[in-house]
């Protein structure tokens, strides 16, 4: 399994980072890279349904964010997890594989990080495709997410991660008539993670603000989103239509935020097509 090396702050022993290259391109033609960055709590394991849609067009990566999926387990999170540390291990990620921009497409905190490389460093990214992206998490989200705690934060440590998790699987995630498994699936997946990192990252994306870089972004930009959306509602998707000059905005036919998953073959379609329509050869 490939694995990249990252610094960490204190000056200690490198964080791994693993991610997942899917290349069934024809070797001839140095087909461009595409980095499928997923979102909070999940991992690179979560794009499964992606995988034999693209890898035949573009060198498929899919990195997990540290001390998810694969990646190696961070012990203190408050020192090691932040946003600037997330998009600085894409820069490295794609300094490794290639000298050449690649493709990016983020789903929710993924296509934060995805938003901010692109402002941050315009020479890394030839275009980016954003799913069920929010530019930040309103007041009203961040309550229903707490589930009667003071915060989501309190919840996720009060109730337990897999009960915080199934719950809001349910109130926001999946529609009622979801297959059950998929949502157990995706319980035990999210599960999978320490407490105290998953804690850290839901931290980070309700703190999270990308507003004031959407007009930095200058590469073409594909935002795809559920129609209806709770998490991101049509406030938030004016601000897209807005702020990203160019802004190419659709909807999917669901209400509800892991349309990546549950709309797989219809979202990864529409990234396919638009990066092919934006190749550069």
């Amino acid at each position: 399994m490939p694995y990249l090396d990252t610094p960490t702050r204190s000056g200690g022993a490198p964080l791994r980072i693993h991610y997942q290259l899917d290349d069934f391109t024809d070797p001839w033609l140095n087909r461009p890279y595409l980095v499928l960055q997923h979102g909070n709590g999940r991992s690179g394991d979560f794009w499964y349904r992606w995988a034999p849609m693209l890898a035949t067009h573009f060198k498929l990566v899919r990195p997990d964010m540290r001390g998810v999926g694969r990646s190696d387990p961070v012990t203190d999170p408050e020192e090691h997890i932040s946003i600037e540390a997330c998009v600085n291990d894409l820069v490295r990620l794609i300094d490794h594989l290639t000298d050449q921009p690649v493709y990016v497409c983020g789903e929710s905190m993924g296509g934060i990080l995805g938003m901010l490389l692109a402002a941050q460093h315009p020479g890394k990214v030839r275009a980016l495709s954003l799913v069920a992206t929010p530019a930040f998490i309103n007041d009203s989200m961040k309550s229903r997410y707490a589930l009667g705690y003071a915060s989501r934060l309190e919840a996720m440590r009060g109730m337990g991660i897999r009960e915080w998790v199934r719950q809001t699987s349910v109130l926001t995630r999946f529609a009622p008539d979801t297959d059950p498994r998929l949502i157990d699936w995706y319980v035990d997946e999210f599960a999978k993670g320490t407490p105290e990192v998953l804690v850290r990252y839901a931290d980070l994306v309700s703190s999270a603000n990308a507003v004031s870089h959407l007009r930095q972004i200058h590469c073409p930009t594909l935002a795809l989103f559920p129609r209806n959306g709770q998490i991101t509602d049509d406030a938030q998707v004016r601000i897209f239509k807005e702020e990203i000059a160019g802004a190419d905005v659709r909807y999917v036919d669901s209400e509800y935020h892991m349309i990546h998953l549950t709309h797989a073959q219809a979202c990864a379609e529409a990234v396919r097509d638009f990066f092919l329509a934006h190749d550069q050869g």
